[in-house]
């Protein structure tokens, strides 16, 4: 029963794994299984029919048809295997050939290498001797100068002509020279002093040949063409300073002859087409001729600076500011006679001082001016200083004998004045000669602090002279009008110009002393008139007794002196001296009014006291006026 039990629970078993397999090759999914959908295909080729005996048959089929397939494989890996052993036997005998090889290129290299030694060194004595050449190709090249620039340098057929390819050939000979230089110093003397003694010879044919041309460039220098080869030419002239100098004269003497056709051509022809006109044609007006001559100068001295500038520019080893200064020193200098014989001529011929004046500032002016542009003491600055000179000379003559001449012909003169004393017609004359000489200063106003007290000096102190002389023939109160009307317009003339400060106080400390004179003489007219000086002159001397006693100081004298005091106040101008009346300046004429009444109060006040003293014995209301009241009345 047990084995029973046993065998039908390993048939249960058995049942369990078959049915496990069996619903998992049921559940298998043949699409996605592509080794069995391929091994299904390959099934196909050989299992054409579905029965018994063929199911039966399909594992030994299977079988045999593994089979053949490994034999069919082992027959295509023999093929593969002989070629394999072919290639074998092959790269053998490659190899062994290769060793071969080698074993000759190792023979061959110990057969050629000296040989390849010895091709090393002719290669690099190759190398050696290329770079000399080009060494020597350049150094010949450099230091020596090819035949068409020995011809450029010579000039041929045409020395005339200079251009730019000739500097450019002096140039490197001057540059070969100082290579040389350099080679004397690194020690080759044979090829330094060789080249050098050959350039030197170069040298010396380029510099005579640049000499030549630049005269004759010099001398056409107005066209303009050669300058910029000119201002080349003079920088390598420099090295040659006779030369140089030379070069320097011929411009200097072409240039002043230029200078001085133009300027001859400026005062007799004119300019082009006739405009502007001859300076000459303007002969008769002194101060228009000579201003016309020196604006022509300094129109043409910048001109000439600017130019000779340009011509110096490249010359930096020569001392520019000299040699500029010596080139417009000699060029001006040719204008200075034609220039100094004109204007000579018209400074000692002009007899009016104020154009004498104004042709010496004008020629101060364009002396400072030329010497700004110059730049240098030349002879055109010298002439101008010295025809400045002689103007002002002359200038200062003819100032003084106009000045004397015209005191001499005065009107006072012969001792006799105007009836009016107003201002003489010589004092207004030579106040209007010194205005119209000092309105010139305008012209440069460095001269006023130099000139203006010498023609002040000129004019004033003659003209006070002969008034003083004038005024000790007339009568205190005339003569002191006479110089008050007289000095008035010469201190208002005076005021107008910077004109000495002690001249103006003297003239006003002489002023203050005529009006100080002139009031005294109008209070003594008006004491007088009035009767106040007796009996001023009795109160001042009075000892004490009482005044009402004293004849001339009585009541009725009083009364009377009040009563004239009255008269005056009602008409100040009624008791004003007749020469006083004749004072032009009204500020005067107020004045001595003033001073005049100031003393008249004094007085009044002196004598008001005297009768407002009881002891003195005058009634009261003898004087009703009190001083304040006189003082207010006469409005001082």
């Amino acid at each position: 029963m047990n084995e029973a039990k046993d065998s039908s629970t390993e048939s249960s078993k058995n049942e369990t794994v078959l049915a496990r397999k069996l619903k998992k090759t049921l559940e298998v999914k043949l699409e996605n299984d592509v080794d069995t959908v391929a091994a299904l295909k390959e099934l196909s080729t050989f299992f054409q029919e579905n029965n018994l005996k063929t199911r039966r048959n399909l594992r030994g089929q299977i079988e045999r048809r593994s089979l053949e397939i490994n034999n069919d494989f082992l027959s295509a890996f023999k093929v593969v295997k002989e070629s394999l052993d072919g290639i074998h036997n092959n790269v053998k005998q490659m190899s062994n050939s290769c060793k071969q090889m080698q074993t000759r290129l190792e023979e061959s290299k110990i057969q050629t290498q000296e040989l390849m030694k010895k091709t090393n060194e002719l290669q690099q004595e190759g190398s050696r001797l290329a770079m000399q050449k080009q060494l020597s190709e350049k150094m010949r090249e450099r230091l020596t100068l090819t035949n068409k620039e020995v011809q450029e340098l010579k000039g041929g057929s045409e020395k005339h002509k200079i251009g730019q390819e000739f500097f450019q050939v002096f140039e490197k000979v001057q540059r070969i020279q100082s290579d040389c230089k350099v080679l004397l110093s690194a020690g080759y003397q044979t090829t330094g002093y060789a080249v050098s003694e050959r350039m030197e010879e170069y040298s010396e044919i380029g510099m005579d040949r640049l000499y030549r041309w630049s005269q004759g460039a010099i001398r056409n220098i107005e066209h303009g063409d050669n300058t910029d080869n000119l201002c080349k030419s003079l920088h390598h002239l420099q090295a040659k300073p006779i030369l140089f100098n030379h070069i320097v004269e011929e411009y200097i003497s072409s240039r002043r002859q230029t200078i001085v056709r133009q300027f001859l051509d400026a005062l007799t022809v004119g300019g082009p087409g006739g405009t502007p006109r001859p300076i000459e044609l303007h002969a008769h007006d002194p101060t228009r001729y000579v201003g016309d001559m020196l604006a022509w100068l300094h129109q043409v001295c910048p001109g000439e600076a600017e130019n000779i500038t340009h011509l110096l520019k490249l010359c930096e080893k020569t001392d520019r500011s000299s040699v500029t200064a010596k080139m417009l020193t000699g060029i001006t200098e040719g204008v200075c006679r034609p220039l100094k014989s004109r204007v000579e001529q018209i400074l000692v011929s002009e007899s009016s001082a104020i154009v004498l004046y104004k042709l010496t500032n004008l020629l101060r002016f364009y002396e400072n001016t030329i010497f700004d542009v110059l730049k240098c003491k030349s002879a055109l600055c010298l002439a101008l200083y010295e025809l400045q000179q002689l103007s002002y000379s002359q200038f200062l003559s003819l100032l003084q004998s106009t000045v004397t001449s015209q005191l001499t012909k005065s009107e006072y003169g012969d001792g006799t004045v105007a009836g009016d004393l107003s201002p003489s017609l010589t004092t207004s004359s030579l106040l209007g000669l010194l205005r119209d000489v000092l309105s010139g200063q305008s012209v440069v106003e460095s001269s006023q602090t130099d000139d203006l007290p010498v023609i002040v000096r000129s004019v004033v102190d003659p003209l006070t002279l002969h008034l003083q002389e004038t005024a000790q023939r007339l009568p205190k109160q005339d003569a002191a009008v006479f110089l008050l009307n007289n000095l008035t317009p010469l201190r208002s003339t005076l005021s107008l110009y910077q004109s000495d400060d002690k001249r103006l106080t003297e003239l006003n400390r002489r002023m203050e002393s005529c009006l100080s004179e002139l009031v005294k003489e109008q209070t003594a007219f008006i004491l007088v008139s009035l009767e106040f000086a007796p009996i001023i002159s009795i109160i001042s001397q009075n000892d004490g007794a009482a005044l009402c006693t004293i004849p001339g100081t009585h009541t009725e004298a009083i009364q009377n002196a009040v009563s004239r005091l009255d008269h005056l106040l009602s008409g100040p101008d009624l008791f004003i001296l007749p020469s006083a009346r004749l004072l032009v300046s009204s500020q005067h004429r107020k004045s001595v009014r003033q001073g005049s009444h100031a003393e008249l109060v004094r007085s009044y006040t002196t004598l008001y006291q005297a009768v407002q003293d009881p002891r003195n014995g005058y009634e009261s209301g003898t004087m009703p006026k009190t001083p304040d009241q006189v003082r207010q009345l006469l409005q001082i």
